[in-house]
């Protein structure tokens, strides 16, 4: 996923700005992006996605929604519409007091919501058309197949067959009408044109691997909705793991004619979770001997050994939680809890617990050692200097808004 961003951000304007990711796991299929530059992505919409090519034409439609600032956009045209509803509000409230019929104040007070109602959906509409078209530049800039769009938006009119197909009942065009602008635009070949990648394939077997918990058939699901044999069979072992069956994980994996890193990493966990650790140990050494800086691999020995991890820095969240995580079980392990009260407060703030994260770095700077404080105090300033980074990013969104 971190790679697909890399080659959209580029023909963007957002190219020297960080977008995080975050996975969601429901039953609805959605996508949509917040401002500081987050975007969520459903799990099940990973059904629907059943190509590397679409998932480069989600992503650029929601990260062009980022580029074209649509959220502040919207946030001041509702306001506008919401002055325009109070005005028709107080007429109405103006006509019952005036003793005007029934059917007249109703009349005004309905007026006043179907117009907030028709604006905001119309101009919604019209940013995902926006969305859409500025989405396809950049996957033909970036040298990716714009194609990707039009395969998505198929998805989507078949998921949609059986529905209220009345476009301004929807806060989005309706499919129908987007295929058509989709096939309206030039397309060309591309590099990708024809090509498949294994690693989607694992990626969207992960995702429906979590999204087979909410299904009251978990295992038929994933046969329904995976059609590459290896990448089914890792998801039955992924999700045998997740409701705590390694050993059941273990059967799975063994059956497998290939293996990558997502079934060398899964094999690892679950070897660790039956209590076989040193066979997990010789897959993560495996690993390592080929690339001694991977970061998932290395903080996974690491916890293995309960050893100290790797220094090493990563720009992704995801992988600094591993990081974090793996210095909290080794400070842990050697009773340092000040250092694992300091990586405890870093994951904590990452995931917007801010108060906690403070209270919790408070702690290891009154019991830290002097050799450790510097450490601390680091992470203490950086916390007062993201904080004040987003007060000021609130401020300048108000100004504009």
């Amino acid at each position: 996923m971190k790679d697909a961003l890399s080659r959209i951000l580029p023909q963007t304007n957002l190219y020297n700005t960080t977008v995080e990711m975050t996975l969601l796991n429901s039953s609805q299929s959605n996508a949509f992006v917040i401002p500081g530059n987050h975007l969520f992505i459903y799990s099940d919409i990973m059904e629907m996605i059943t190509s590397e090519d679409m998932l480069f034409g989600l992503l650029a439609h929601e990260v062009a929604h980022l580029d074209l600032r649509h959220y502040e956009r919207q946030t001041k045209h509702s306001g506008e519409e919401l002055q325009k509803t109070l005005v028709m509000l107080g007429a109405g409230i103006a006509a019952a007091l005036a003793g005007a019929g029934g059917d007249a104040t109703t009349a005004l007070w309905l007026g006043g919501i179907a117009n907030q109602a028709e604006n905001t959906l119309t101009y919604s509409r019209n940013q995902e058309q926006e969305a859409d078209r500025r989405g396809r530049e950049y996957l033909i800039n970036a040298g990716l197949a714009p194609e990707g769009m039009t395969k998505l938006f198929q998805a989507f009119f078949k998921k949609a067959l059986g529905r209220p197909k009345l476009e301004f009942l929807s806060t989005h065009p309706s499919p129908n009408s987007r295929l058509s602008d989709s096939f309206s635009t030039a397309t060309k070949e591309t590099i990708l044109s024809n090509k498949t990648t294994t690693d989607f394939e694992y990626f969207r077997a992960t995702l429906l691997a979590y999204r087979a918990g909410i299904e009251d058939k978990p295992f038929i699901y994933l046969d329904q909705k995976i059609q590459d044999n290896d990448a089914k069979i890792f998801a039955k072992g992924l999700f045998s793991y997740l409701i705590q069956s390694p050993d059941r994980a273990l059967d799975y994996l063994k059956k497998l004619e290939n293996h990558n890193q997502f079934t060398d990493y899964l094999e690892a966990l679950s070897y660790a979770a039956a209590g076989k650790k040193d066979q997990g140990l010789k897959i993560t050494n495996m690993r390592l001997e080929l690339a001694p800086k991977n970061i998932p691999f290395s903080m996974l020995d690491a916890e293995l050994k309960k050893s100290k991890p790797i220094s090493v820095y990563s720009n992704y969240i995801y992988e600094q939680r591993l990081i974090w995580r793996a210095n909290i079980q080794y400070y842990q392990s050697i009773n340092n809890i000040p250092m694992a009260l300091n990586y405890r407060a870093l994951l904590d703030f990452s995931q917007g617990k801010d108060k906690t994260a403070e209270y919790l770095i408070k702690r290891a700077e009154n019991d830290a050692k002097e050799n450790e404080k510097n450490t601390i105090q680091q992470t203490s300033a950086r916390f007062k200097i993201i904080n004040e980074a987003e007060k000021q990013e609130d401020l300048d969104e108000e100004n504009n808004n």
